[in-house]
């Protein structure tokens, strides 16, 4: 039921039920069901969501993108220090995981990204409240999407609800797993993306030409992780050092 608040309260509405934050994108989506849209008139909505997320104090920058509200900076999870390598590998694996949310996220041609690693955090952001959606769309057999493209890490969707790009964090493992998921897809016109350490690259290459991945072989593309990690901050540079 729409209250019809104002753009600030219905932004505030948003982040409660998401966690006390949410990506610009998470905010687009949901704002309407605090507000009329048959009643806005003027600006474009999203340019209003914009301004109101900058400018009003009850609201903090936390990430690309992505708002807090204010007066709850420190109900955010914390994260906590690895003391394990295991718990280190884990800690990297998240932090990529959030800056491709991120990114996929301000993408105009993006419609939603998803992640099954849910619980994880990203400079105190739950991943689950990172991704726009909490399910794969139906784009394919449900047997498919139960038993093995849910289980991806990250995955970004166009505006028709298909898979557009997809994405493996592969820190240590031999790749095989992810091209095995990868393969499931085969049919779809859809990037995959591997990524992992750059030092990597060269087992990620000799995997990949096995005869068992020859169908995606040409599909099959190499980020390291300094690559994520230049792109979303230089991101973070063009959007908000104007």
């Amino acid at each position: 039921m729409k209250n019809d608040l104002t753009y600030s309260e219905a932004i505030e509405q948003v982040m409660l039920n998401n966690g006390y934050f949410a990506p610009l994108k998470v905010i687009y989506k949901n704002i309407w069901r605090y507000k009329d849209r048959s009643k806005i008139k003027g600006k474009t909505p999203d340019y209003t969501v914009q301004e109101r997320v900058q400018r009003d104090e009850r609201f903090t920058r936390i990430g690309l993108g992505v708002y807090a509200l204010t007066e709850f900076l420190e109900k955010l999870p914390k994260e906590i220090e690895p003391k394990t390598k295991k718990e280190e590998k884990e800690r990297k694996h998240a932090t990529i995981q959030g800056m491709l949310l991120e990114i996929g996220n301000l993408k105009n041609e993006i419609s939603d990204t998803y992640t099954n690693d849910k619980k994880w955090t990203f400079q105190n952001k739950t991943l689950g409240s990172l991704a726009t959606t909490n399910s794969v769309p139906p784009f394919t057999y449900e047997r498919i999407i139960r038993d093995s493209i849910r289980f991806i890490d990250v995955i970004w969707f166009n505006h028709r609800g298909f898979p557009n790009n997809i994405f493996e964090v592969e820190h240590s493992s031999d790749f095989r797993g992810a091209f095995v998921k990868f393969m499931e897809l085969q049919d779809f016109l859809i990037d995959f993306y591997c990524v992992a350490p750059e030092n990597r690259i060269e087992k990620f290459n000799k995997e990949k030409n096995k005869s068992a991945f020859i169908y995606i072989k040409d599909r099959l593309k190499f980020l390291s992780y300094k690559q994520v990690e230049n792109d979303y901050h230089n991101r973070l540079v063009k959007y908000y050092i104007k």
